[in-house]
């Protein structure tokens, strides 16, 4: 039986393509799509959730970014694939097809996997060598034999008692946002913003609460397009509201049966290459990012409060891992999985719980240098009783969604175990203690995180910081903090992470992450000024801590927080709890 590649590279040659680009996004530019849609995963067999792959004649590339250069090496292994370390894989991707295709040859792709703004952009860089684009191609799903089809889950409501706001409101909110920039109805492609716009939650992609769906919101119509055996239980609901649902494969259809007098608006960041075709002939308006992104960003006051609420529950969840890590490694056989599962009953136990909100990485000293590293059954690191465990884990709960990470200290770490560690909190700190002017954006604040690091000469290749969704998807924007420029300014009401990390290939990786909302503090003659309010509690372990390193300011906010992390959990634990949080919470 010859190797997928081998296969493809014969299709490759009989429809006449040079170059081949293969994605892991479905047709919603997802981040965690579903299985099915990851063809980059089938050609390479890497797992990271940041990949893309150029199948050409006698070479085949895997891009990814500096999260996962050691990982992908390792899962790249002996697949005839080789590994290019990208800074913007997009980017990278664009700029690599455009110089290797040859001049008037073709470049294939599937175009329901690839949005209509990267087409834009292929077909613009392919110019100068007058090579062509094929979007209707889907070669890897030919030779694909055991592909896994979607699973469907029914949809249900997320009342608004969580929401803070109803499907009602949230549409008469965006009309008034589509007359501002003179357009009749927009198309939505974006997962997470149709739940969140419609009030709806589902289970069609794995980690998250959104289904595969389609919005179109127009002056005075509004319909779903969605799979009509997981809408069920909430089409009375919808009617009532004035919502019409339609099959999810009508989209395309529908769009080209609007009246051709109309303005649509769509981001094509989003939206697929193919559908996008659909507008044709329709006066449009792109957008650079869904207007409902923006509205979901910025969380209400309800949606704040269940927030609160949800971070105190997972405390409680993580403080009782916590003290379970610390006490077992060592006493028996305990793997990464093992702890992952503790942690993930641990969370199921809690009010609200639906779900992780990602895969959890559990990660045993050289594994956490992996960023994005998950164990696998059979291949999991035993946890011992010395080094370094690295937890990054989160929930979904019906008010709220959250994600923190800690580094435990199991046993005996050396001096430069220790300096890093405490390298890692002196750059937490920094960004979670910082005050800013009201137009500053997560590429400003990203420098505020770095600057310790960079002062001793390291560093960590990923962003510091993302937005969180609402019982949505783990990772939402607009806004981050990342040395990758962003132009959108924080403001009041979105949710950001601050997780810097330190990460040395074949040893230890080392990230502590809270999650933040960031609030007013003052306004003067000089503007208006920010500042973040931690929402995240659990100690951070003052077994790593070099207090000698810390300035006096950077004690008093450990000494704060820990403080702080005590007064909220204590109360919801028992005595043995209490006493050992009070431990860790101890002042330095």
């Amino acid at each position: 039986m010859s190797s997928p590649l081998a296969k493809i590279r014969e299709l490759m040659k009989t429809n006449g393509i040079n170059l081949l680009l293969v994605s892991k996004l479905d047709p919603h530019q997802s981040e965690y799509a579903s299985p099915y849609w990851n063809e980059a995963k089938f050609v390479s067999g890497f797992t990271g959730s940041n990949a893309a792959v150029v199948i050409m004649d006698e070479s085949c590339l895997l891009l990814t970014d500096g999260r996962y250069y050691v990982q992908a090496a390792k899962e790249l292994e002996g697949s005839g694939v080789s590994l290019w370390k990208a800074l913007d894989v997009e980017e990278e991707f664009l700029r690599f097809a455009a110089f290797n295709v040859p001049a008037g040859g073709t470049v294939g792709f599937d175009g329901r996997a690839f949005s209509a703004l990267f087409v834009s952009k292929l077909e613009k860089a392919l110019k100068p060598r007058n090579a062509k684009v094929r979007a209707d191609l889907d070669l890897v799903g030919e030779v694909w034999e055991d592909r896994v089809s979607d699973d469907k889950f029914p949809i249900v409501d997320h009342p608004v008692v969580f929401a803070g706001k109803s499907r009602v409101e949230k549409i008469a909110e965006l009309r008034l946002k589509l007359s501002e920039i003179k357009a009749d109805g927009c198309i939505i492609s974006s997962l997470d913003d149709i739940a969140w716009l419609m009030n709806l939650r589902g289970g069609d992609l794995l980690e998250t609460t959104m289904f595969n769906a389609y919005a179109y919101i127009g002056k005075d119509t509004a319909t779903l397009f969605v799979d009509p055996s997981e809408v069920k239980g909430v089409l009375p609901a919808l009617e009532k509201d004035g919502i019409e649902a339609k099959g999810y494969t009508e989209v395309a259809l529908s769009l080209k049966a609007l009246d051709p007098g109309i303005t649509v608006a769509y981001c094509p960041r989003m939206t697929s290459a193919l559908l996008s075709k659909a507008l044709e002939g329709h006066a449009v308006v792109e957008l650079e990012n869904d207007l409902t992104e923006f509205m979901k960003a910025k969380k209400n006051s309800v949606e704040l409060e269940g927030l609160d609420r949800v971070n105190i529950r997972d405390g409680v969840a993580m403080v009782r891992f916590s003290k379970w890590i610390k006490e077992t490694a060592g006493t028996v056989r305990l793997t990464e999985l093992d702890a992952s599962a503790k942690v993930l009953e641990l969370r199921q136990q809690g009010e609200c719980y639906v779900c992780p909100s990602f895969e959890s990485i559990s990660a045993y000293m050289a594994n956490a240098a992996m960023m994005h590293y998950s164990p696998v059954a059979g291949k999991d690191a035993e946890i011992e009783a010395k080094g370094f465990y690295l937890l990054d884990s989160g929930a979904h709960y019906w008010d709220g969604t959250t994600d923190i990470t800690r580094t435990y200290v199991l046993g005996p770490v050396d001096a430069d175990m220790k300096r890093d560690f405490t390298y890692v909190l002196k750059s937490h700190i920094a960004l979670a203690s910082a005050k800013f002017l009201s137009t500053a954006t997560g590429s400003n604040l990203d420098t505020l995180a770095r600057m310790p690091m960079w002062e001793n000469g390291l560093d960590y290749k990923c962003g510091t910081g993302h937005g969180i969704g609402f019982c949505l998807n783990v990772h939402e924007g607009p806004q981050r903090i990342s040395m990758k420029p962003n132009p959108y300014a924080i403001e009041p009401g979105n949710i950001l992470t601050d997780e810097p990390g330190i990460y040395r290939e074949g040893l230890y990786g080392i990230r502590t992450e809270n999650t933040m909302v960031a609030v007013e503090d003052e306004t003067n003659e000089f503007g208006k000024f920010y500042r973040f309010k931690i929402i995240s509690w659990c100690p951070i372990d003052l077994d790593g801590v070099e207090a000698d390193l810390l300035t006096p300011k950077e004690k008093a906010w450990l000494n704060d927080y820990h403080k702080t992390v005590y007064e909220k959990l204590s109360p919801l634990l028992d005595e043995g709890e209490r006493e050992w949080l009070k431990n860790a919470t101890r002042a330095i």
